[in-house]
């Protein structure tokens, strides 16, 4: 699997991306996503249009890392549904939805932090580009069916350590879902 934003999204700068929100929010007659040719001389790769402006994808293996470990996030999904992670830099994991808290493994492969959790959704894993904004910020960006990215979720506030203190052993007493 490679990263499907591709390298050239770690060439775009701030500055480009911005230039290709405003340039989409200029016209209404504008593609969804404008192009903006990278040092390549390649289209820039599609971004979610909800994406934060200021969002910069973190592909690098080991930035990855030390964004996340020991790390709490706050999150809300697309649709509204709040969630909460904490990880471990040992790649431990546990996740708390809906009442329920899944203890599961986080990992980072070909420039994409995934998630897997055994008794969630069968095992199978998730992975997501992380996108990080100047304020501390998350974003994590998901690829549908069609394999078109879109903004999966977005932290609501980050705290280091456990600091919803999640268990993190044993197998969640909830159904799979």
């Amino acid at each position: 699997m490679t990263n499907r934003l591709g390298p050239t999204l770690r060439h775009l700068s701030y500055a480009a991306v911005l230039a290709q929100m405003l340039a989409a929010a200029a016209s209404p007659l504008a593609p969804a996503f404008a192009e903006t040719p990278n040092d390549l001389g390649q289209p820039a790769p599609e971004v979610p249009r909800d994406l934060a402006p200021d969002a910069v994808a973190v592909t690098d293996t080991s930035e990855i890392k030390k964004k996340l470990s020991e790390l709490t996030i706050y999150g809300r999904y697309y649709d509204g549904e709040d969630w909460i992670e904490y990880h471990l830099a040992d790649g431990r994991t546990a996740y708390f939805e809906k009442g329920c808290t899944y203890p599961g493994k986080w990992w980072v492969e070909q420039g994409e932090v995934c998630y897997a959790y055994p008794n969630y959704r069968d095992g199978a894993p998730n992975c997501f580009v992380m996108f990080v904004r100047p304020d501390g910020g998350i974003q994590f960006v998901a690829f549908g069916g069609d394999s078109a990215p879109y903004l999966a979720s977005s932290s609501t506030r980050t705290a280091p350590g456990n600091d919803a203190h999640l268990p993190l052993n044993g197998v969640s007493p909830c159904l799979s879902v």
